[in-house]
Formats: structure tokens, C-alpha cells, sequence
């Protein structure tokens, strides 16, 4: 099929950026077809992506070349629609769609935006589980037998103006993801799935690359997933960041 060529329009603030991208979205990506009903894909996706179970990821982050840090370990528990992420020594994080919450001053308040896990290739709102409502104005830009492009805007306060999912149709789940900052032209950074697992029912990601073209950098992470069925309660509620979790690191560290 077919991909459209289509002009790349400024967005020069961030207020009018919105108003602009629901004028043009529709027209520039619209794209009609009887074969996939674009709702259920994404319903789809967003019942995958979902935690029915507590799940757990033990994470290996590796970054090159030239990083800060070269590597560092995290752990991800899945629960609904909160990710609780912990990094080894560090950050401590509820992520939601639309919210997160880091400890401050005995309390969990709102996450600075741009807050990163570690390395700064990696946001905590790209950990976000999927909604429907994570996209406003989704639109299908590409579809082929194996993979179905998705456009939109951010649903949720962001600080990408654009997001292009590419989706895979039969297993409903996103196997990348490219970041627009600033202006509907400007591709920052592009994030790849791959060695996908299956736990508690569900698809996951065992490995995600994520490549920052403005940095010029790659970081890599290996998630090895589980079910988590005696996972603290408290930990997917705000209240668990104000104490330690408790969490053992694997190898016992």
C-alpha cells in the first residue's frame, strides 16, 4: 500500500501546537480502509498492555557509547494500569497514564516533566501502560499485512507533540515507537521492541532499544519478566513511596 508524503507543519508554541494538530491531524493521516476498525486495535493493545496480575521486570539498562552511566539495574511492577518503578541506589516512581509520582519531602508529589529513569534516553511517561486515551486524535498513516501505523498527538500532558506507533495487528502490541519534540518535524528519539514473552496471558517486551538521535546515544533494556503474586500492595499506591519498598535485587543485592 502506498505511503502518503505529507508537509511537515511548525507547531510554535506549545498551546497553539495542540489547536494546530487537531486542524491538521485529520487531514494529513486520515486514511480510509474497511479492513481494520482502528478503536479495536487500540482497545486491543491497551488490554495487553494491561497488568490483570501483579507482574515483575528485573531490568538491565545499558547505554552507548559515551553515557553517564553505563549501566544500571531496575525493577518494574505491573499492576492494572501503574507501573511502580525502582531504580537500584536511585529513582522511585509511580507511573500512570496521565500521572506520576516521585517521593519528596515524606510524600509523593507529581514528577518534574522530562523526568528520566537513569539515563536521560528514557523517560518514565515512555513506561506509561497503553490506553486508549494515551493518543488524541489517532489516525491510521500506514497499513501493511504485518503492521499497522499509528499517528497522534499525546493524550495526556507530555513532552512529545507527536507520536507514531507502529503497531503489529495480530499481537496487539507496539513494536515501535518514534518521538516528535517541539515541532511535528522533529524526530528525537525511536524506540524498538523485540524478543516478546509471554506472562500471565500477556505480551511483554524482553528487550527494548531506545535510540536518542539528539544525543546520539542507545540505550538498551533486558527485561526478565514474572508473575508477582505477593508484590506489595502499597507499592501501586502513593503511600509506598514514602518507605522503602523492601524489593530484593536478584543475586541478592
Amino acid at each position: 500500500m502506498p505511503r502518503w508524503s505529507t508537509p511537515l507543519l511548525p507547531v510554535p508554541t506549545r498551546a497553539s501546537g495542540w489547536a494546530l494538530l487537531a486542524f491538521t491531524l485529520p487531514t494529513l493521516f486520515a486514511r480510509h480502509t474497511d479492513a481494520l476498525d482502528l478503536r479495536d486495535l487500540l482497545a486491543g493493545v491497551a488490554a495487553n498492555d494491561r497488568f490483570e496480575t501483579p507482574i515483575r521486570a528485573d531490568v538491565r539498562l545499558t547505554c552507548e557509547p559515551a553515557c553517564g552511566s553505563a549501566e544500571s539495574r531496575a525493577i518494574f511492577l505491573g499492576k492494572g494500569e501503574t507501573l511502580y518503578v525502582e531504580v537500584q541506589g536511585g529513582l522511585r516512581a509511580l507511573v500512570r497514564p496521565g500521572e506520576i509520582l516521585t517521593p519528596e519531602g515524606g510524600k509523593a508529589v507529581a514528577a518534574k516533566p522530562g523526568m528520566a529513569i537513569g539515563d536521560p534516553d528514557v523517560l518514565l511517561e515512555d513506561l506509561a501502560p497503553f490506553t486508549v486515551e494515551s493518543l488524541k486524535l489517532p489516525q491510521i498513516s500506514d497499513e501493511g499485512v504485518a503492521e499497522v501505523v499509528v499517528t497522534a498527538a499525546p493524550g495526556h500532558p507530555s513532552s512529545y507533540v507527536l507520536i507514531v506507533h507502529t503497531i503489529d495487528p495480530e499481537q496487539r502490541i507496539i513494536v515501535k515507537t518514534q518521538y516528535y519534540r517541539d515541532w511535528v518535524g522533529n524526530l528525537v528519539k525511536m524506540r524498538r521492541t523485540a524478543d516478546v514473552v509471554e506472562v500471565g496471558g500477556h505480551r511483554r517486551p524482553g528487550t527494548i532499544t531506545i535510540e536518542n538521535f539528539r544525543r546520539g546515544t542507545t540505550t538498551h533494556l533486558s527485561l526478565a519478566w514474572r508473575e508477582a503474586p505477593d508484590a506489595p500492595a502499597v507499592l501501586f499506591e502513593p503511600a509506598g513511596l514514602v518507605h522503602p519498598s523492601g524489593l530484593s535485587w536478584p543475586n541478592g543485592k
